[in-house]
C-alpha cells in the first residue's frame, strides 16, 4: 500500500518536514492530550469499549497470544488504519472534495470496523470524531507520522490496565 501511495504521487505523506518538525512534534503532543481526554470522557458510553475489553480478557493467561495482540493493537493496526483511511481514502480519493468530505467520509468509514455488533449513533460519533482528529492532523502536517503516533499512544492508553496486568504477570 505504501508503494501504491508513493507511485501515485502521495509520497509526501511519508516524509517528516525538516523545517517544522519541532512545531509538528508539539502539535502531536497536544493532540495526544486532547485525544486521551476525549476518550476518557466517552469510554463509559461506548459499546465497543466493553467488547474490546472482553476480547483482551479472553486472551489473558495465554502469554504468547496476548503479546501478539498487544503488538498488533499498538503498532500494526494503527499503521494499516492510517494507511487505508488517511493515506488511501483521504488523500487519494477525497483530496479535492468540498465541504470537508476528505475528513468526514474516511472518518466515518474508519469508525465502522471498530464494532462487532450493531453500533449506536454515539459509538459511531465517538470513533468518527477520533478519525476526524487523525485526519485533521494528517491534512495539516501533510504527513502520516503524527496521526500514526497519536493513534499508537491512544491505543496504548486505552488498553493500559490490561497491558500493566500482562507485564505484571510476565515480570512480577
Amino acid at each position: 500500500m505504501i508503494w501504491i501511495l508513493v507511485k501515485t504521487g502521495y509520497g509526501y505523506l511519508f516524509r517528516i518536514p525538516r523545517k517544522k518538525w519541532l512545531w509538528y512534534s508539539i502539535l502531536t503532543i497536544l493532540v495526544v492530550v486532547f485525544q486521551i481526554s476525549f476518550n476518557v470522557q466517552t469510554a463509559k458510553h461506548v459499546q465497543s469499549t466493553a467488547e474490546g475489553w472482553a476480547v483482551l480478557i479472553g486472551y489473558s493467561g495465554t502469554n504468547f497470544a496476548e503479546l501478539g495482540i498487544y503488538i498488533t493493537l499498538f503498532f500494526l493496526t494503527p499503521l494499516m488504519e492510517e494507511l487505508i483511511y488517511r493515506g488511501l481514502l483521504q488523500h487519494a480519493f477525497f483530496k479535492h472534495s468540498r465541504f470537508g468530505l476528505d475528513l468526514l467520509l474516511p472518518s466515518i468509514l474508519f469508525a465502522l470496523p471498530h464494532f462487532s455488533s450493531l453500533p449506536s449513533l454515539l459509538d459511531i460519533f465517538v470513533f468518527a470524531t477520533s478519525g476526524i482528529i487523525f485526519a485533521s492532523l494528517t491534512r495539516y502536517t501533510k504527513s502520516i507520522y503524527p496521526s500514526y503516533a497519536v493513534h499508537v499512544i491512544n491505543n496504548i492508553v486505552a488498553t493500559l490496565p490490561f497491558l500493566l496486568t500482562f507485564l505484571h504477570r510476565i515480570f512480577g
